[in-house]
């Protein structure tokens, strides 16, 4: 077996060295680019799926969420429960808020959206919606009266969906909202924008007023906690820390609500998984037409060596070792490119995409996982011509036909 190594190791190496160098360059160069086209693919993917998850975290569900019991409605001594909370170290801050579905109501349009009834100061130690005003200023304690509006409610600022927006409410306007049958006009005191459709797709007013709308005025309600954690703290951990403080109410972490984040995922997953099987696809056809031309080319050759007894696995083995060696090169040199080029640019200078400013990011299982299919898309497209030449006739081969 080893004797058969060796001779197979150094066919392909004769192979390579006394070969032609401009198309072995070329398939190494075209295997480079696969291997980058696969990794980074998913490296994309995986920088998308992180900036949703940091957009739903930072503007909408904070990392835990507090909500009523089964069959409640509300949360009851909420400022009580919120100081519990706060009393694990791991805890950055609490919001209790109001939240409902409404309708907004401007000129002639129509549209609904949820509404959160909430304290600002409380709000801003759990989500940054109040660093997202691009547009007048985000609610204070005291106003009463006053809305602010995310960018596909109020429409323009390159709303997503303008056409299902109020058509371009500014600063200053009046806006008609309706809560549980009631009624009010609110003045836009800011409007928001994070980037995210869901967060977007919102509006915020003073708990004073939400209480009002709901008649539950002067009671210490809530209908969800939004709870901020330090950063790299374990959403599970302090659920269960949360649970030993005797809190009965239902405890959700944000991947509870990331359902359809998990959508968008499997379906960019279902286009990444295209993308790669056209690239193994490439990759075996160009390995299957460089190993095919080498051999038409040395079919005097390989009969010589059948003829010196050379076994035909033997000779099979040489080709695939050459195939091997141009994706391994290939990996080597993709992979070096993505982890110290592609990746470090991309950190230092985010490319901008709807979404905000997103990196790479390269996860080392996914590109081991990249580089073993491009080796076995190289070793079948080595394989098949290799094998079927082998097994010509001796006189066939050494008469070149």
């Amino acid at each position: 077996m080893l004797e058969k190594a060796k001779v197979s190791f150094f066919l392909a190496s004769r192979s390579i060295t006394r070969g032609n160098k401009g198309i072995t360059i070329f398939t190494v160069f075209v295997l480079t680019l696969i291997f980058v086209q696969l990794v980074l693919f998913s490296s994309m993917l995986a920088g998308v799926t992180l900036k949703f998850n940091e957009l739903m975290v930072n503007f909408q569900t904070g990392n835990v969420v507090i909500e009523p019991e089964e069959e409640e409605r509300y949360i009851e001594d909420a400022s009580a429960l919120q100081k519990k909370i706060e009393s694990l170290p791991e805890v950055v801050g609490t919001s209790a808020r109001l939240k409902t579905t409404g309708n907004f109501r401007y000129k002639e349009k129509e549209i609904g959206g949820t509404v959160y009834g909430i304290d600002p100061e409380d709000e801003a130690f759990v989500t940054g919606v109040e660093g997202a005003v691009i547009s007048g200023e985000f609610l204070s304690r005291p106003d009463s009266g006053e809305i602010i509006l995310g960018r596909e409610v109020s429409g323009g600022f390159d709303a997503l969906m303008e056409s299902r927006s109020l058509g371009g409410v500014e600063v200053g306007d009046t806006v008609e909202l309706t809560v549980s049958g009631r009624t009010r006009e609110f003045r836009v005191k800011g409007i928001y924008t994070t980037l995210y459709f869901m967060a977007d797709a919102g509006a915020y007013i003073s708990r004073a007023d939400m209480e009002d709308m709901l008649d539950i005025e002067g009671r210490d309600f809530a209908q969800e906690i939004a709870v901020k954690t330090t950063a790299g703290t374990d959403e599970y951990e302090i659920r269960n820390e949360l649970l030993s403080l005797g809190i009965r109410e239902n405890i959700r972490t944000w991947h509870e609500f990331a359902g359809i984040l998990r959508l968008i995922e499997n379906t960019l997953g279902l286009v990444r998984n295209i993308m790669n099987a056209i690239g193994l696809l490439i990759a075996f056809v160009i390995i299957f037409v460089v190993i095919y031309v080498n051999i038409v080319n040395k079919k005097r050759q390989i009969g010589v060596q059948k003829a010196i007894g050379i076994e035909q696995n033997v000779i099979v083995t040489s080709f695939v070792l050459q195939a091997m060696l141009y994706a391994g090169i290939g990996v080597i040199l993709g992979y070096a490119f993505v982890r110290f080029g592609l990746v470090p640019y991309t950190v230092s200078n985010p490319v901008q995409i709807p979404l905000g400013a997103m990196s790479l990011r390269l996860d080392d299982a996914e590109a081991i996982n990249r580089a073993v299919l491009l080796f076995l898309a190289s070793i079948i497209g080595s394989v098949i011509p290799a094998y079927k030449l082998a097994q010509k006739d001796l006189l066939d081969l050494i008469w070149g036909k």
